[in-house]
């Protein structure tokens, strides 16, 4: 993995796969936080967790992004500070709007056509000027009018999946967010993987591999590199350690130990440091691929 860190440097445009609590790259983004690699752009759809960590890091420099919430405990505290105290400059989109820009870098398209976000108040701010570079645009084919974005596409993309080869084909299971649209928007793929294997173990499941290795640069084996989100059919989200991470993020004192104790010492110390036995609380039910028992927890904003 620091191999695979080597190739973000200061200043890229990065983005992160993962939606809510699962698939999230989690060693990258403590291995960055350790590193300290600044002046990023983060284009996040919805992954929160990258977004609020390297924010309330201070790696903060732009943010183009569309919904960061942590579901079931509230706000991305840091993140809120973050534009509250205009500490990066920030471009605010929709799911689908964020999202087919990245589609249409991957496309080699010059624009992203949305309908869904007229009549919003998405594309001007309080003044009336424009918050996001865009175009309201007339079809030549008809009354209709559409809106046009700019492509969107990351220096680099990083994304962790449950299993990948040695030829950098990654497997992911379950919900996939916008991992496909990142991978085709992104210049340079990282991928990290609970596993490598030889490609002909992954050759027999080819309906799994959502991240085809023509399009990655470097893959390694991170086990538990998502972590504390989940990994479908490996180990549930980990929402004792969530609750310390939000609890932590109401204060940036706070919010600094909790960064130190979690990348200090690299990845390797992180897993030993969470132990077996917390570990095999989160393995999930075989046959489901998630906890079946848990819904006594009670999330807490």
């Amino acid at each position: 993995m620091e191999a695979l860190v080597d190739e973000i440097g200061e200043g890229v445009s990065i983005s992160f796969g993962g939606f809510a609590h699962s698939l999230t790259p989690m060693a990258v983004v403590r291995e960055i936080v350790r590193r300290r690699i600044g002046r990023l752009t983060l284009i996040g759809i919805a992954e929160a967790w990258a977004a609020d960590m390297l924010a309330g890091a201070g790696l903060i420099e732009r943010m183009v992004f569309s919904n960061f919430m942590f579901e079931g405990f509230g706000l991305c505290r840091n993140f809120s500070r973050g534009i509250e105290s205009g500490a990066f400059a920030i471009e605010d989109y929709s799911h689908f709007a964020l999202a087919a820009r990245m589609s249409a870098a991957g496309l080699g398209l010059p624009f992203a056509a949305v309908r869904s976000v007229l009549g919003s108040d998405m594309l001007e701010d309080e003044t009336g000027g424009s918050r996001v570079t865009h175009e309201v645009f007339s079809s030549p084919f008809g009354d209709e009018c559409v809106v046009l974005f700019p492509p969107a596409a990351p220096d680099i993309v990083v994304v962790h999946g449950q299993v990948g080869d040695t030829n950098g084909n990654v497997h992911i299971l379950g919900a996939t967010a916008v991992i496909e649209e990142q991978v085709r928007a992104g210049k340079k793929v990282l991928a990290t993987v609970e596993e490598i294997v030889e490609p002909v173990e992954l050759a027999r499941r080819a309906a799994d591999m959502v991240v085809p290795g023509l399009l990655v640069h470097k893959i390694a084996a991170v086990p538990y590199g998502a972590h504390p989100t989940g990994m479908y059919r490996l180990y549930d989200a980990d929402y004792e350690h969530i609750r310390e991470y939000v609890a932590a993020s109401r204060d940036p004192e706070q919010f600094s130990d909790y960064l130190a104790g979690v990348t200090e010492r690299g990845q390797a110390e992180y897993v030993r440091n969470l132990g077996v036995q917390r570990l095999l609380t989160l393995r999930p039910d075989p046959a489901y691929g998630y906890h079946l028992d848990r819904k006594g927890d009670q999330w807490t904003a």
